[in-house]
């Protein structure tokens, strides 16, 4: 629950607000092979399976709407630049769904060609949906950009992976892109905005595993 909302966090880095109705991902970073194919040999793969696995996400849970929460792209001349069988893709998945695209800092201006409407952050009763987190606490704050990864020790082995973080009054999604890295919990970067601890929603298997920072290892 994030401010008094119920939310379901999916595996695959997904979250549900509004009864299922409201669909929000983070950092899908569409085109980051292309990106970093200019300066080193790079498989292009990672726009179709980010967009394959956003076609599964929509197709399971069928919301009404979609919040992308910014660094949709991870270049802005790269997303005008997007071929058509992309634009076609995603305007057909997002066939019939209310889509809002939070802008980013990797994508600070977004193309007219993408459905629905771009804005620096959305709000509503009791949500904010923006890209990045701010130092002044927010009530109901549903950010991004940071990517979270957590280490987990098990009696078997280490297991490291994605994951959301909350304090029941702000959360911060999982990158969603294929070709992402990520930033352990323990960052400052990320720890600085839950200072009186939080819990962690790791997402492994197609599972999700509750854990409070005091059984988290660093990554």
């Amino acid at each position: 629950m994030i401010n008094g909302q119920d939310v379901t966090l999916n595996s695959d880095g997904t979250a549900l607000f509004d009864g299922g109705g409201v669909m929000v991902v983070s950092d899908l970073h569409l085109e980051k092979g292309r990106a970093l194919s200019k300066t080193a040999p790079m498989p292009l793969y990672d726009t179709d399976a980010t967009l394959d696995a956003l076609d599964a996400a929509i197709k399971r849970d069928k919301p009404r709407q979609l919040i992308c929460l910014g660094d949709s792209f991870h270049r802005a001349e790269l997303a005008a630049s997007l071929a058509a069988s992309y634009q076609d893709r995603i305007n057909a998945m997002t066939d019939g769904i209310d889509v809002i695209w939070i802008t980013g800092n990797h994508d600070p201006h977004l193309p007219d060609f993408l459905p629905g409407v771009a804005k620096a952050e959305h709000q509503t009763a009791s949500l904010w949906f923006r890209h990045m987190a701010e130092d002044e606490i927010t009530a109901g704050e549903v950010s991004g950009h940071y990517h979270p990864k957590v280490s987990i020790k098990t009696r078997a082995r280490r297991i490291s992976g994605k994951c959301f973080v909350h304090n029941g009054m702000r959360l911060i999604m999982p990158s969603f892109g294929a070709f992402t890295g990520g930033l352990s919990v323990f960052d400052p970067a990320i720890k600085q905005f839950f200072p009186k601890g939080g819990e962690i929603i790791f997402c492994h298997a197609c599972q999700v595993y509750r854990y409070p920072y005091s059984q988290v290892i660093t990554t």
